[in-house]
């Protein structure tokens, strides 16, 4: 920066302060440190852009590549709502999805047991379908969409409305969106047994520049998974799935660790966070746990038919999201490997939203789902579409775990 520049900063600087003294003067010295700070930074940022037109160049490359950072800031002391409002990627563009799950093997349980979509949360608020252990966690907003914040030093456990669901099952699936940042943290699943004495543990923490991922189970050597999965700020989704002894990770498209011995069943699981005091560190959304893992033929047999709800769209959308493809590559391994077999695909939504929108989103679904088996080379002959909307429930629409099990696809035998 040269001379001139700087003595321009050094005035605004001055300036802004004179004018801000009023109000800083009425509250602690903490904020008012903090809140000066800001100023500096903006205002030191602002003139180095004047000085480096090259910078400007560089964030509008940026933005076009969908990487800008995000910053994000809460307030624990004066208890007010998370309020977050990140920018950048997400998720790979849908034709790089489609490739890296190509040969994704998750399958989510055919009995959903505890399923949270925040809707009708009020942000700010304790997240009503969870149970606090210990620590802090709210309903906060990231582009609009509720999601829960979990605060500083953190023990949350889903809360399941049903007594016999007290326990996990024998079998089941573990999904859910996690969000990282810049912010510093650690980020964990804790198995515990009916006794609440820890079984295992799966470990996701942030330093400066790194993102590290590990796993332990009782009476085994910990694992590291680092550099295994994309790491980059966003949405990422995890999946978790656990066969009596066998347990198996994923991150967004890859399987980071196959587990083949769990000593000790797991009986809970408990979500825990250690950020910085004053951040929010991580966040999570769309959460479900399932019971059941039962294959997919299996059910075609005993039932004449495939319920699924592994098979997800973008809301209010037919484009089908890449972590289905679990689901997908078994009912196109199925069709492959029983070539008289044809199916009905059925889609079916829940009643958010009106009848009519409903039933042409059911179709649309449906299409796209037997155009994937058939981009995957399964004969366009031996698939129907067919669409339901909200016509055939198969539970209440009056809680999350109802309308995901009415939001479903059905392959029907025909």
């Amino acid at each position: 920066m040269n001379k001139t520049a700087f003595m321009i900063c050094l005035s605004v600087l001055i300036g802004t302060q004179a004018n801000a003294q009023s109000w800083l003067e009425k509250i602690g010295d903490r904020v008012k440190e903090k809140a000066i700070e800001k100023v500096e930074d903006r205002i030191e940022n602002k003139a180095d852009d004047a000085v480096d037109k090259g910078l400007n160049k560089t964030e509008d490359a940026l933005k076009k590549s969908g990487k800008k950072k995000s910053m994000a800031k809460t307030s624990k002391e004066s208890n007010e709502s998370v309020d977050k409002e990140y920018s950048g990627t997400t998720q790979s563009s849908p034709s790089k999805a489609d490739v890296s799950y190509s040969k994704y093997d998750f399958v989510a349980g055919n009995e959903v047991i505890f399923e949270d979509d925040l809707k009708g949360e009020t942000k700010g608020e304790f997240p009503s379908k969870w149970d606090l252990l210990e620590g802090g966690a709210e309903i906060a907003q990231i582009n609009g969409e509720n999601v829960v914040a979990l605060v500083g030093y953190t023990y949350v456990t889903p809360l399941f409305k049903s007594p016999k669901d007290k326990y996990l099952p024998d079998e089941f699936t573990l999904e859910f969106d996690l969000f990282i940042n810049e912010a510093n943290g650690e980020f964990a699943l804790e198995f515990v047994n009916n006794s609440d004495e820890k079984v295992a543990n799966i470990n996701f923490w942030k330093e400066s520049e790194r993102f590290l991922f590990e796993w332990n189970m009782t009476g085994q050597d910990s694992k590291n998974g680092e550099d295994t999965y994309d790491n980059s700020p966003g949405w990422h989704h995890f999946a978790l799935s656990f066969n009596k002894r066998a347990m198996k990770i994923y991150m967004d498209s890859k399987r980071v660790a196959n587990i083949p011995n769990v000593a000790v069943k797991p009986s809970k699981v408990k979500f825990f966070v250690r950020g910085e005091e004053d951040k929010s560190a991580f966040h999570i959304k769309s959460i479900r746990l399932a019971k059941g893992a039962v294959p997919l033929y299996d059910k075609l047999l005993t039932d004449g038919k495939i319920i699924t709800y592994g098979i997800t769209f973008d809301v209010g959308k037919a484009t089908i999201k890449p972590q289905s493809m679990g689901t997908i590559n078994e009912i196109y391994q199925i069709l492959k490997n029983h070539l008289s077999l044809k199916f009905s695909v059925q889609g079916h939504t829940d009643n958010t939203g009106n009848a009519t929108s409903n039933q042409t989103l059911s179709e649309a679904r449906a299409k796209a789902v037997c155009a994937k088996l058939a981009d995957m080379g399964i004969e366009a002959g031996r698939l129907s579409a067919k669409g339901y909307g909200m016509n055939k429930p198969i539970d209440s629409n009056d809680t999350a775990e109802g309308r995901t099990k009415n939001r479903r696809v059905e392959f029907v035998k025909l």
